[in-house]
């Protein structure tokens, strides 16, 4: 880089006494070079609990809406197998039947 530029970011200087420290929010900030940083915050006890409450929430919805689809469509493959047997045995019937 020649002498006479700036450099396009500069570094992020994080002070001693809030290196430790975790904030409990996510932020964005946007640069207006189109820069993008992204604060995450650490989970607690309850916030984990929370997350994993809800991701068994919708396990059980999922696997409810699956096996509603697997009790609605078991009838209707039994019935086109079914028909598909039948039919069989009807072509071979009236084959014959000449």
């Amino acid at each position: 880089m020649p002498n006479g530029e700036k450099p396009r970011s500069e570094p992020e200087i994080i002070p001693p006494d809030r290196a430790g420290r975790s904030t409990r929010r996510a932020r964005i900030s946007f640069d207006t070079r189109g820069a993008e940083r992204v604060y995450v915050a650490r989970l607690g006890p309850l916030g984990f609990i929370l997350a994993m409450l809800l991701t068994a929430i919708m396990f059980a919805v999922l696997l409810a809406l699956l096996l509603g689809a697997l009790l609605f469509l078991t009838p209707l493959v039994i019935f086109f197998v079914a028909g598909a047997i039948i039919a069989v045995f009807l072509r071979v019937y009236f084959r014959r039947a000449p």
